[in-house]
């Protein structure tokens, strides 16, 4: 069963969840303590109530966007990364343990690997345009259109320190927005990226370091500043 983007929107309900429209009951009917709104959302899409399932997109959209784009730097790409962590997301709700992680955090990890498989494919293609500019042939120009004001908006920080962000090295890039912007903790990370704690660590102790050279202050105060991180200590 194929999903449809027909009408370009940024989720689509599986068709297997149904049209059960279920009323939501009240959160707390005095046979047990309040339910937390998240995962009572959570258990009303699995059940196959479809507002539930929007609600919960809508809540968490923008926040994975907003990480897609500052890992990949490419609007489409981060549209399609992030439609497809929804996607995986809520077609295995059931493996979610809220013990271990909070539904953002769970969202946040889902889309990193999604922006990590992208640029696997991204090399790849580069390895194939290097091969026809060898044989003389001119690539299609697949630059993209940032639209600096749109993408400004999008990441939530000056533009002087998005610039210097983009210039630190992919791999501490990428760990400098997962601590700072995705408000990952160090195993968090780990598991994002695919490493082990001590290079997470390691891997912001560098980026730290370029960001700093490139802004000629303080990184951590900067990034702490724009993404109201306070206190971070490799």
């Amino acid at each position: 069963m194929r999903w449809s983007d027909e009408n370009v929107e940024p989720f689509i309900c599986p068709p297997i969840w149904g049209q059960n429209q279920i009323g939501y009951p009240a959160r707390n009917d005095h046979h047990g303590p309040a339910v937390p709104m998240t995962q009572y959302l959570i258990e009303r899409a699995m059940a196959g109530d479809e507002a539930a399932a929007r609600e919960l997109h809508d809540a968490h959209y923008p926040a994975v966007l907003r990480l897609a784009y500052m890992l990949l730097q490419h609007l489409q790409d981060a549209e399609d990364a992030a439609q497809d962590a929804f996607v995986y997301a809520f077609e295995h709700l059931a493996q979610y343990n809220p013990e271990r992680a909070a539904f953002a955090t769970w969202l946040k990890i889902i889309v990193t690997s999604r922006c990590r498989d992208r640029q696997r494919r991204r090399r790849i293609k580069w390895l194939s345009l290097q091969e026809l500019v060898e044989a003389g042939l001119e690539p299609e120009d697949e630059t993209p259109n940032h639209q600096p004001d749109v993408v400004l908006e999008l990441v939530g920080v000056q533009q002087v320190v998005w610039e210097a962000l983009r210039q630190v090295p992919r791999k501490s890039r990428q760990a400098l927005i997962l601590r700072y912007f995705g408000d990952l903790s160090y195993p968090e990370m780990a598991q994002a990226l695919g490493c082990p704690v001590s290079t997470a660590k390691s891997r912001v102790i560098y980026g730290h370091q370029v960001l700093a050279r490139l802004l000629e202050r303080d990184a951590r105060i900067e990034l702490d500043y724009h993404s109201h991180h306070v206190g971070d200590v490799p």
